[in-house]
């Protein structure tokens, strides 16, 4: 298998030996009618419980926010980003204290992501599967799959670099008035889940509440079935330091990559 990078021909990683990082809200705003997604990063669910499910307490209360509090549960966990939901119908059906049974229920839940750093690429089988797959790019770089978690680190790396160099340039990549005291940057890599607005979970259902709530966790991996061409390999890099996560003030940042270079197909 291979990630494949569509590009112009003058920004190839072999030719520039730079790469970019866009923010989830930079795609949201993009030019490119090929690659514009103006719901980057978030997501509108209408979400429909057919006959009995059984749902983890846990997920119940992220699931509603903490709008409904079941026996003595008055604390919910928080999820990275806006989150929201508005009930239509719910229905309980008993439960103890690890599960509750809802029955034909349905709810609409929102979900935006934190804006933070992404690199986007294909996963593809072999070299001319990334041909076409957006008509306007006139070029394309590779590197093997097997590199995916290696290219994330040095990409983390590189990012820390850089969000350091511009706080002492005045180039600021972060709030300056953030200390970058322990700062580190924490990469997560994986394909993007392409799911429909409507999710049917039942008790016969393969994907089920606990899928659900595991693949929304996460909205920078998720895009709606429209996009599934794209095959998406999506690399999104988390800034920490201390105990704070930092959101990128800049909608992008051009990386000094020559050191990966050696890696391009």
């Amino acid at each position: 298998m291979l990630l494949a990078k569509n590009c112009f021909t003058k920004d190839n990683l072999k030719t520039r030996k730079t790469i970019k990082l866009g923010t989830l809200y930079e795609y949201r705003k993009i030019e490119s009618a090929q690659i514009v997604d103006n719901g980057e990063g978030t997501y509108s669910f209408l979400l429909k419980f057919d006959g009995v499910v059984e749902i983890e307490r846990r997920w119940f209360s992220l699931m509603f926010q903490g709008v409904i509090h079941i026996g003595d549960d008055e604390h919910h966990p928080q999820i990275p980003g806006a989150m929201s939901a508005i009930i239509h119908n719910l229905e309980f059906d008993g439960g103890d204290e690890q599960i509750i049974k809802v029955r034909n229920s349905s709810a609409s839940i929102h979900r935006e992501a934190q804006n933070e750093f992404i690199f986007c690429m294909s996963q593809v089988r072999k070299l001319r599967d990334a041909v076409g797959l957006f008509p306007d790019y006139d070029d394309c770089w590779y590197v093997t799959a097997t590199k995916a978690h290696d290219l994330g680190l040095a990409l983390s790396v590189l990012l820390r670099d850089r969000i350091i160099s511009g706080r002492q340039s005045g180039n600021h990549i972060v709030d300056p008035n953030i200390s970058l005291v322990n700062l580190s940057v924490h990469c997560r890599h994986e394909l993007v889940s392409y799911l429909g607005r409507e999710i049917h979970i039942s008790d016969a259902s393969a994907f089920t509440a606990d899928h659900f709530m595991r693949k929304i966790w996460d909205m920078a991996f998720v895009k709606p079935p429209s996009f599934l061409p794209e095959k998406e390999y999506r690399f999104s890099f988390t800034i920490v330091a201390g105990d704070k996560i930092l959101i990128p003030i800049v909608d992008n940042v051009i990386l000094n990559a020559e050191q990966l270079v050696s890696w391009a197909l």
